[in-house]
């Protein structure tokens, strides 16, 4: 790993943005090619059969396919506090059996546990969950205590939410004025209501004026 990842990650970013000190998550976006996207999928699969099987991640490992673009995945790695991930070790060996079959490199970013609820290295949604929403949000100008206050209330509601069984806030290290929303939802349909919700729409009306790049929102199904 790098020298300045790793002060990122025991020292902490210098922007005035504090990082919470909880379990670190790797999140790696990856493409394939449109034609071997079935054969990335059986990759994964096994790889997550195997991690989940022998226990060979310090960390759960968790993937996801994109439902409308099924040649893009989604990669969760977790690591204890107290161990820093040499850029996902799981997930380093899995990029190398796709390499013949990435149609661009694979996006790593290292976050940490936003939410003081959620500090121990395990997934933090119900096994029953087969519908996933992967939310980038990108924050412009330093208002950290709104854009706090926004996070939290959002997460508490969707929890609350008939058909949630699952919602994280992940702050990037190296960037922290980037989140990573993960959610997890019996189905579709339940996260759509919740959308509609005025919770949620008070949510995007706070943080559209602070946004620094468009809201991108992805929806997933899990690979098992």
């Amino acid at each position: 790993m790098p020298l300045a990842l790793a002060l990122l990650l025991t020292c902490g970013v210098t922007s005035g943005v504090e990082i919470k000190t909880g379990a670190v998550a790797a999140i790696t976006f990856i493409e394939v090619r449109v034609e071997v996207r079935g054969h990335a999928g059986g990759v994964l699969r096994q790889q997550a059969n195997a991690s989940h099987e022998h226990q060979v991640s310090p960390g759960p490992v968790m993937s996801l396919q994109e439902i409308s673009r099924p040649e893009r995945f989604v990669v969760l790695e977790r690591e204890p506090p107290d161990v820093l991930p040499a850029r996902g070790r799981e997930t380093r060996a899995l990029i190398e059996s796709l390499t013949d079959d990435l149609a661009a490199p694979p996006d790593q970013r290292l976050n940490r546990e936003f939410d003081e609820i959620a500090t121990a290295p395990s997934p933090r949604v119900d096994a029953r969950a087969n519908f996933y929403v992967v939310t980038h949000v990108d924050i412009a100008p330093p208002d950290q205590f709104r854009i706090e206050t926004a996070l939290r209330k959002l997460a508490a509601a969707a929890r609350q939410s008939d058909g949630n069984l699952g919602f994280e806030i992940l702050q990037q290290i190296d960037r922290p004025n980037h989140f990573n929303l993960i959610s997890a939802w019996i189905g579709e349909s339940p996260f759509r209501t919740f959308t509609s919700s005025a919770t949620s729409r008070q949510f995007r009306q706070t943080i559209g004026p602070l946004l620094g790049s468009p809201y991108d929102e992805r929806l997933f199904r899990r690979v098992d």
